[in-house]
Order: structure tokens, then sequence, then C-alpha cells
């Protein structure tokens, strides 16, 4: 009679064994605020004063996300996504928020 194997997860790397991602971070962390500058130098809109600059408040959290070092290869993946992500947001904001405003406009115009 065999006895069934267990499967074992597979435990965190030790802190010295690990790869480097404070040059990660640091890049996403640059990158964001040149992505914002970038996406108000492209957008047609006047900007985003006052109270539209807060909404830049989700892209940079995401990217503050990256400075939590990673355990896991998923984990690596995920701030990588996160960081990514949170730039992506920052470059396309205004323009999303100048096509919001426009359909907006156009649809409370009325005929």
């Amino acid at each position: 009679m065999t006895t069934p194997t267990i499967p074992t997860t597979p435990t965190p790397a030790h802190p010295d064994e690990r790869r480097p991602w404070l040059p990660v971070a640091v890049m996403f962390t640059v990158l964001a605020p040149a992505a914002a500058w970038l996406g108000q130098a492209l957008s047609y809109g006047p900007g985003a004063p006052g109270p539209y600059a807060l909404f830049y408040i989700v892209p940079l959290a995401l990217v503050a996300a990256t400075w939590i070092p990673p355990r896991t290869g998923a984990q690596r993946r995920r701030r990588l996504a996160l960081g990514s992500a949170g730039c992506l947001m920052a470059l396309f904001y205004p323009n999303v928020l100048l096509v919001t405003w426009l359909v907006l406009w156009a649809l409370t115009a009325g005929p």
C-alpha cells in the first residue's frame, strides 16, 4: 500500500536570494508623473485644474503599490501589471476626461 504524497507549496525565497526590486519601483515612480505630464501636453483639453487633478490619485496609488517587495513570481507579475496600468492611466486620463466632457456636453445640448 502506498501513501499519498502531499503537495507542498513553494516557499518564498530568502530575502537575500530574491531578485532586486528597487529599480523597478523607481522606474514606475519616475514614469508615472512623466506620463501624467505627457498626457497633459498631448491633450487638447485645458488641463486638469482643481478637483479634476484628484483623479490622478488612482494611477499614483497603483504605482505606489509597486514599492511593496514581491515574495513570489506571481506577486512580481502583479506588481508589474499594477505599475504599468498606473502609468497608462496617468497618460490617457486627460484624453478620457476630455472625451467624457464632450459626450456629456453633446447629450445635454438638446435639439
